[in-house]
């Protein structure tokens, strides 16, 4: 058993070359009258022009005796164009169902099918690859994929920090800054939160020495506050409402236990 592979003159022109231009795009809506806009991409305008390339018809042969007379059989597994080399495989060129049909008939698995197409196909992916890297469609992809990679590394690394599903109303895929309030609103909430952590944390390690202490910090006695412990439980309160205030979209059930802490701190 062996493979064959035929390359024959290709009749249609490929309309799929790759876009020119990676663009921003715009997304608003509005919930409670707060209007947002997300940024995304999309790829646009015009197509690189594919010139016309061989097609390559995969085949696989088999030779047996029959009654003392040599006979061939051949099953036909797939065509593949010339772009088609550059960016899938001989799989996606065929049904699996058909795929498994020949399979049955050839006597062979599936893995061992493609190990004899590749050692066959694997020059011609080789050279077509290598012609193609040197066209202006393949450079002006990689281009754009640098910027996409650039992009998903600082967007997890912004969200990591400020919450997911932020980076993108802040800023577009080139890392410009399209939203100046909302991340002054992020960063303030990021501050509030680490101050509140800090501040929760030392009360907790001052409840290993005083119960008192730490239960009255959370209860209804103002007096209990210096003038410098309302400037922070203000912060805090200021952060927590532009978080989670209905008319911006958050939790009403939250927002009431923050109207509560506001009672109880006196702020």
């Amino acid at each position: 058993m062996y493979v064959v592979i035929q390359k024959l003159k290709n009749k249609r022109q490929n309309q799929y070359g790759a876009y020119k231009t990676l663009e921003v795009t715009e997304f608003s809506y509005s919930i409670n009258g707060v209007t947002k806009t997300k940024y995304s991409y999309t790829r646009s305008g015009e197509r690189f022009d594919r010139p016309n390339k061989d097609v390559y018809k995969i085949s696989v042969h088999k030779s047996f005796r029959e009654n003392g007379r040599v006979k061939k059989k051949q099953w036909v597994i797939c065509t593949m164009d010339y772009y088609s080399l550059v960016d899938s495989w001989p799989g996606d060129c065929i049904r699996q169902d058909k795929l498994n049909a020949k399979l049955e008939q050839m006597g062979i698995s599936e893995g061992e099918l493609w190990d004899l197409v590749y050692e066959k196909l694997q020059p011609i992916i080789d050279q077509v690859k290598s012609e193609f890297e040197q066209t202006e469609e393949f450079k002006t992809e990689q281009h754009h994929r640098a910027i996409l990679d650039e992009y998903r590394r600082n967007e997890k690394e912004f969200e990591d920090k400020y919450g997911a599903d932020t980076y993108d109303y802040c800023y577009d895929i080139f890392g410009v800054l399209r939203n100046a309030e909302y991340l002054n609103d992020l960063k303030a909430q990021y501050k509030a939160k680490q101050e509140y952590q800090q501040r929760s944390y030392y009360s907790q390690s001052q409840s290993n020495y005083s119960y008192e202490d730490f239960s009255s910090y959370f209860g209804s006695s103002r007096s209990n506050y210096t003038e410098e412990d309302k400037v922070l439980l203000k912060k805090i309160t200021r952060a927590l409402v532009m978080q989670f205030h209905p008319d911006r979209g958050g939790d009403p059930e939250v927002m009431k236990m923050v109207t509560r802490l506001k009672e109880d701190w006196g702020v």
